[in-house]
């Protein structure tokens, strides 16, 4: 019974150094570039028509036929749209384990290598896409008389972006260069 008192003194001091260091490093601001003004209204449009679908579905008993299939295509076009934000931040999801043990002089050519790689494969996706786009051109949608490639040039705008802004991001991160010592990806960097 009284080991626990330590362990608690120790969680308390974790939560307390915690607090302490997200209250003296604040999140930067979150800068909005063009794209991801559109990306913010497509996602509300998409939720108003979820909301429409639930709304004639569940309250009205008579389902409007075109909301669910536009509100599936609209979230396929917002997933390729994001991926151009997460690429502009540098936030894909990346596993770095290895790259954090090479010293910093092979870790920044490493890290340019691998986004040129994942900027690389952005770019075969465009010309993957371009051509399901060209090829669905005369393909209807099932509830709406839309060419079905109408959702393919939005996916497209959304990965020529992500080709873009994967590309911008490799060089500024290459241009400002790695730190001797990678950061600590624990907990805020806490030691116990």
């Amino acid at each position: 019974m009284q080991e626990s008192a330590p362990k608690g003194r120790d969680a308390e001091r974790l939560f307390a150094d915690l607090a302490a260091e997200e209250a003296a490093q604040p999140d930067p601001p979150f800068a909005m570039a063009p794209e991801d003004w559109l990306t913010f209204l497509l996602f509300w449009a998409m939720s108003g028509i979820v909301f429409l679908q639930f709304f004639t579905r569940y309250v009205l008993n008579d389902s409007i036929a075109w909301t669910e299939e536009i509100a599936s295509y609209m979230l396929m076009v917002l997933a390729f749209w994001g991926s151009a934000l997460a690429a502009r931040r540098g936030s894909h999801i990346a596993v770095e384990f290895l790259l954090n043990a090479l010293p910093a002089g092979a870790r920044r050519a490493a890290r340019l290598f691998v986004a040129l790689l994942a900027t690389a494969f952005f770019a075969i996706s465009v010309l993957l896409c371009l051509q399901v786009a060209e090829a669905m051109r005369f393909q209807p949608m099932i509830a709406l008389d839309w060419p079905i490639s109408v959702v393919y040039w939005g996916i497209l705008a959304g990965l020529v972006l992500t080709t873009l802004r994967s590309f911008q991001h490799a060089i500024r991160r290459f241009r400002a260069g790695e730190p001797e010592r990678p950061g600590d990806p624990s907990i805020g960097g806490v030691q116990l």
